[in-house]
């Protein structure tokens, strides 16, 4: 199926300060009981699953539209977070460097292709040589902060020296992916079952449409849903799973502290003002209870968002069908993660 320029521009949306009224109006919802902003907005189907204390909670649902607790919805750019948990597993076993440069793994260049949903040969694609991919650390791909683009239809290259600054980059995941397909031998879609998925019971949970979601899976409701679906895996921002099973990932990522020290190693700024910074994998948010983990998600039609806390081992995963639902992760947050947020008056979540 094709995806438009502008589905592409949607899917995990870049930072732009034309954002920033949609930002604001997020805060707005702080206070109000979820049920009251799922109705005041017209959220068709939310599902929402919490940790307390490291533990898995029943997941709940919210909404007009039928769904059930158990129903996927696409991940959108919350597939950036759990991929990212396989690659600091490799990281961990010493398979796979940080601080490499990409040409180590991929010598002879990386394949790039022009459209999201056509990966084949004979696609529209072109080759970063290996001579760029030597400038580029793998870290920086987890970051953001190798200077690539988020999506680009043209040829790609970074726009600033990797390791200057921060820029939201779903190009550097998918570069992420050649790479851990290359470190591992396997296909990204297949590895992730095998180590990620299967080891922590994730059994809805997959990097492409299966058609055992069909009759499970939530249809996106928005101005640029169309029917999206993804049949090729993209590291970031293709995986279909249900609440449950990404509070799984949640609960055995902060079981960790190894994988949540490595995270937070080297932060790079994303926005001095509001206190948020970028780890390996997750946003962080500097708080008075606390540094705060999140990541948003945004596939036309869908809205998603998780936060979780590294301290008390907190946290929730909220996934929807709606343009409108990343408004109840305000409530959310309140309810599970008490305080002050300022994620929510950033410009990243218009």
């Amino acid at each position: 199926m094709a995806i438009t320029r502008r589905q592409l521009l949607l899917t995990g949306a870049a930072a732009s300060p034309l954002l920033a009224s949609c930002a604001a109006d997020l805060a707005r919802h702080q206070g109000r009981p979820v049920a009251e902003v799922v109705a005041s907005l017209g959220v068709c189907a939310a599902a929402f699953a919490t940790l307390r204390a490291g533990q898995v909670q029943p997941t709940a649902v919210a909404g007009h539209c039928s769904a059930a607790p158990d129903a996927i919805f696409q991940a959108a750019s919350l597939t950036k977070p759990v991929v990212a948990y396989g690659a600091l597993r490799l990281v961990l076993a010493g398979q796979l460097d940080l601080q490499a440069p990409v040409a180590h793994y991929l010598p002879q260049g990386y394949v790039h292709y022009q459209h999201a949903l056509r990966r084949a040969p004979g696609d529209a694609s072109d080759t970063v040589p290996a001579g760029t991919l030597a400038r580029i650390p793998v870290a920086s791909l987890l970051n953001h902060s190798s200077g690539l683009p988020n999506w680009t239809s043209g040829a790609l290259a970074p726009a600033f020296a990797p390791g200057q600054r921060w820029r939201y980059s779903g190009e550097g995941y998918v570069l992420l992916q050649a790479v851990i397909e290359a470190v591992t031998a396997t296909p990204i879609a297949q590895w992730m079952q095998a180590q990620v998925f299967a080891p922590l019971g994730m059994r809805d949970s997959s990097m492409v449409w299966t058609g055992a979601y069909e009759g499970r899976a939530v249809h996106g409701n928005g101005a640029a849903a169309g029917g999206l679906r993804w049949n090729v895996p993209v590291a970031a921002a293709s995986l279909y799973t249900t609440a449950g099973d990404f509070a799984r990932l949640l609960a055995a990522f902060v079981a960790d502290e190894r994988l949540t020290a490595l995270v937070q190693s080297a932060p790079v700024v994303v926005d001095q003002a509001l206190g948020l910074e970028w780890g390996y994998g997750w946003g962080i948010e500097r708080t008075a209870a606390g540094p705060m983990l999140w990541q948003w998600g945004n596939n036309p039609g869908f809205r998603n968002f998780a936060m979780l806390s590294p301290t008390t081992r907190d946290g929730f995963v909220l996934l929807t069908n709606s343009d409108q639902g990343m408004a109840l992760a305000v409530p959310l947050a309140q309810q599970v993660l008490p305080g002050e947020h300022p994620v929510f008056r950033s410009p990243l979540l218009g």
